[in-house]
């Protein structure tokens, strides 16, 4: 049997140099020689063969030379890709945010309102009972690790960002707060990143292994980083061939787009303003698909609450919602309108949810 082993960085003194790796290869060969060079086996991953293990750079070296049957690869660091920029508020009267309007999409919901489709929303985790949301939210699973334990019913967002990005999906139409680019759409929570927004590839690939586990239509990733993966790749082709519609944020640096976006078999998203004109930290590059609003884009949050975030963490969410949209009304082809931005910028243009449900 072939397994792959990840080496989890600690934050102890005795471990500060240490950094999380995949390792390939034999299950008991790669379970005793992570022993016997010193390292300690954390747990077990649900939805791979994969062991969790802390090992620092000397003891990878040893593990190399001991067993050089075992493939090891490095686990990278992923995180959100959107920051607020206004404080929350608490159920105001509802209004449209900019960007669904932008969308066309109270045009589309003649056509479609997402219902029967299900969005698996993999990031911080939601807000399974906040006002705007909770009648969408069907349920979790959490992979994230706490006092050394991983309890997957835990998958409220002790951050934020989970439930901003579900909001600009299926906020409820429903006379408070927002509303979502389909609001009637399901959100499933897949919380792979922690209450700082942070995670690894290897957990990503678990969320999504658990979108798929559990019926996802489509798949939204606010999240990204700069490391290839081999456990990530073959997740997010596992989603494609299923026929899930994946999307994730092209990335904050103002620079090459960013992983998983990066993957062909990925919807990658870029962020404009209300002017259409490309946001100064988007990412761009020949990967990007769509642009999307990712300026001053205002959803649900943690706490009940409100807030204004920018980010191509924002211009995903609009995307995978059009794609519920989309879904819902029987079609397959997202389409979109050009907003004369270069190709890199924008790729095939503003996402537009009307046109996304017109045959």
């Amino acid at each position: 049997m072939k397994i792959v082993v990840l080496l989890l960085a600690m934050t102890g003194v005795a471990h500060a140099t240490s950094d999380r790796y995949l390792i390939e290869g034999d299950l008991d060969l790669a379970a005793s020689s992570v022993k016997k060079v010193g390292g300690q086996i954390s747990h077990k991953l649900k939805y791979h063969q994969t062991l969790i293990a802390h090992l620092n750079n000397n003891q990878v070296k040893s593990l190399k030379q001991i067993a050089s049957s075992l493939e090891i690869e490095k686990d990278g660091i992923v995180e959100i890709q959107g920051k607020p920029t206004g404080g929350s508020t608490t159920q105001p009267p509802e209004s449209v945010p900019w960007g669904i309007t932008h969308l066309n999409s109270q045009s589309a919901w003649a056509t479609s309102t997402g219902l029967g489709s299900i969005v698996c929303v993999v990031d911080t985790g939601v807000q399974r009972n906040h006002p705007d949301l909770e009648s969408n939210v069907m349920g979790g699973e959490n992979f994230v690790i706490n006092r050394g334990t991983i309890d997957p019913n835990k998958w409220d967002d002790d951050n934020g960002h989970g439930t901003h990005v579900a909001g600009t999906i299926a906020a409820l139409d429903n006379e408070i707060g927002v509303v979502g680019v389909a609001p009637q759409a399901s959100i499933f929570a897949a919380k792979v990143l922690d209450r700082r927004g942070s995670g690894y590839n290897s957990d990503i690939a678990e969320g999504i292994r658990s979108c798929i586990s559990h019926g996802a239509h489509v798949i939204n990733m606010s999240l990204g980083g700069p490391s290839d993966s081999s456990i990530l790749k073959a997740a997010v082709q596992e989603a494609a061939s299923a026929g899930l519609v994946v999307v994730a944020a092209a990335g904050n640096e103002s620079g090459p787009v960013s992983f998983p976006a990066k993957y062909s078999e990925v919807i990658a998203v870029s962020a404009v303003n209300s002017s259409n004109l490309l946001a100064s930290f988007s990412n761009f590059g020949p990967e990007v698909d769509f642009a999307a609003p990712g300026v001053s884009v205002t959803s649900t949050t943690k706490g009940s609450a409100y807030a204004t975030y920018n980010g191509t963490s924002m211009a995903s969410p609009h995307v995978a919602g059009a794609a519920a949209l989309m879904l819902s009304s029987g079609l397959s082809t997202l389409k979109a309108r050009d907003i004369g931005l270069p190709l890199e910028s924008q790729g095939q243009g503003l996402i537009d949810a009307l046109l996304s449900v017109t045959p």
